[in-house]
């Protein structure tokens, strides 16, 4: 289970040197060469974990600053404890060029397609590999290459497209591409990597890039790109596979005995044995600071606590109960205790040391904390498969079935099926709905899912008690209907053939 994670300090610790231009990184070729790299399958598999390895930054696949950093706290239903300013510059949506977290997610990605890239290009070259494993391991580069690209589109348009090994003689003033282009290298990416990756793993493969994973990342390109026909189609060819379903307990979908369950379709890696530099900081941002040190260990910060918007949210009986499982399965409240450690008793009244809204994520809190926990961190779960499914089938005139997806959520939720015959605009609501209460703290249902659809303004607008604060009159990019975040500035001193986002000043 965690064998990926393990091997992926052997890779890096060749490839530390090697990062040159951290936005278009090239592969020094006095580190890595044919002449002392690249020739077994043990070399090749080596590389191909290195790609992997960079899921764990927290900039790009390890659900701190994509999740938490920007999709949570953008939306409001997430609240920045510490207040620090780059992360304020978020929630205000400030989103100036030099924001730190913007510039660690761009750069890191980047870095992701650049490995993803150096191993495409070397494994494509040697001719001691069968063809089955050289396929094999082309498709996983491919794939992580795709879902790098997915993400860089996702929260900033065009950019550079680059889809070969970059070294010290390459010109790296490369100008952005359109967004088009780069969905389609990803779709291509994705849709190859389908082609030839199995449906499971077993054994210490466990973990790897499947078939299932990459159609789910295309359904998200689909979306992106109003294809809903073709979202359709991949994700009831993800279902067909038979492999994936909803766990009955919410709360066993998240617990580290029961990681790469079936309702996982993909997560980032971690481990916490061995070596501490592959284990996440997730149990160390959500265990609440100063709580005895039996429950939370070392290092817990609370960075990240649910908005009383989320709360005021949940469904809730005649008598004012919460009826939604989801809520009892990942976050605790005042009076109430912790789930694996019922001796810890959140307090009545807030804000407190633990809290300033009185509530606590434990998606990821799960035992005392480490600095470095070994919880793997959930990319895309069955349950986004399910209502991704339903949003494309409501646009295609099939919303019967797209409210029996939705329902089918609702009903692992302990919440009863909503009617099957509401109009179009009211399923569209309830899949958003589903996401929001889904999946708190994890890179769907916030930020990116409402501003792909045109809805991220009304939905502050009418769910953030701070939004004069905001000051959206000030502040153009917030108004475009798809908000993109700027280029960082650190980026374009480096390349000045990038130009900057709609509503940004051109130079910061």
């Amino acid at each position: 289970m965690k064998a990926i994670s393990s091997l992926i300090v052997i890779f890096l610790l060749v490839l530390t040197t090697s990062c040159g231009d951290k936005y278009l990184s090239v592969i020094p070729t006095d580190v890595l060469t044919d002449a002392n790299f690249f020739k077994t399958e043990a070399d090749a598999q080596s590389a191909l974990i290195g790609v992997y390895g960079q899921l764990q930054s927290e900039a790009t696949f390890g659900n701190v600053v994509d999740a938490a950093n920007l999709d949570w706290t953008m939306s409001g239903d997430l609240y920045e404890q510490d207040q620090n300013t780059p992360r304020v510059e978020l929630e205000m949506l400030s989103l100036p060029a030099n924001n730190l977290y913007i510039g660690q997610m761009y750069s890191a990605l980047f870095q992701g397609v650049s490995r993803a890239n150096f191993v495409i290009g070397r494994v494509s070259q040697m001719d001691n590999l069968t063809a089955e494993v050289k396929s094999s391991i082309l498709a996983q580069a491919k794939f992580l290459r795709g879902i790098f690209y997915y993400k860089l589109v996702n929260y900033f348009g065009g950019v550079s497209l680059v889809t070969a090994e970059l070294n010290a003689s390459s010109k790296l003033d490369i100008p952005r591409s359109s967004a088009a282009d780069i969905w389609k290298q990803v779709e291509t990416d994705l849709t190859e990597a389908a082609t030839v990756l199995p449906a499971t793993w077993t054994g210490n493969e466990i973990g790897r890039a499947t078939k299932g994973a990459a159609l789910a990342f295309l359904v998200k390109a689909q979306l992106w790109q109003q294809k809903y026909q073709e979202a359709v189609t991949t994700s009831e060819a993800i279902i067909n596979l038979g492999i994936y379903g909803l766990l009955p307990n919410f709360r066993s979908v998240f617990l580290k005995s029961n990681e790469n369950n079936k309702e996982i379709v993909f997560s980032t890696q971690y481990s916490s044995a061995n070596d501490a530099s592959e284990g996440n900081g997730l149990d160390v941002r959500s265990a609440p600071r100063g709580a005895p040190a039996a429950y939370i260990g070392r290092g817990a910060n609370s960075n990240f606590v649910p908005q009383t918007s989320w709360i005021n949210a949940i469904e809730r009986d005649a008598s004012g109960k919460i009826k939604d499982q989801r809520y009892y399965g990942v976050v605790i409240g005042p009076g109430e205790s912790h789930p694996e450690m019922p001796g810890f008793v959140m307090p009545l009244t807030f804000p407190n040391p633990y809290t300033r809204t009185g509530y606590i994520v434990t998606k990821y809190w799960q035992e005392a904390s480490l600095v470095n926990s070994g919880i793997n961190a959930p990319i895309i779960r069955y349950s986004e498969v399910l209502l991704n499914y339903a949003e494309a089938l409501n646009e295609v005139g099939r919303s019967t079935d797209a409210m029996k997806q939705v329902n089918l959520v609702r009903v692992r939720a302990g919440l009863d099926a909503k009617p099957l015959d509401l109009m179009k605009d009211k399923v569209l609501d309830a899949v958003f709905f589903e996401r929001r209460m889904e999946f708190i703290w994890e890179p769907a249902g916030a930020f990116s899912d409402l501003n792909r659809r045109g809805r991220f303004l009304d939905f502050i607008k009418a769910n953030r008690a701070d939004y004069d604060k905001i000051q959206v009159d000030t502040k153009p990019w917030v108004k475009e209907k798809v908000l993109l975040l700027p280029i960082p500035q650190a980026a374009r001193d480096v390349n000045k053939s990038l130009t900057q986002n709609p509503g940004y000043p051109a130079f910061q």
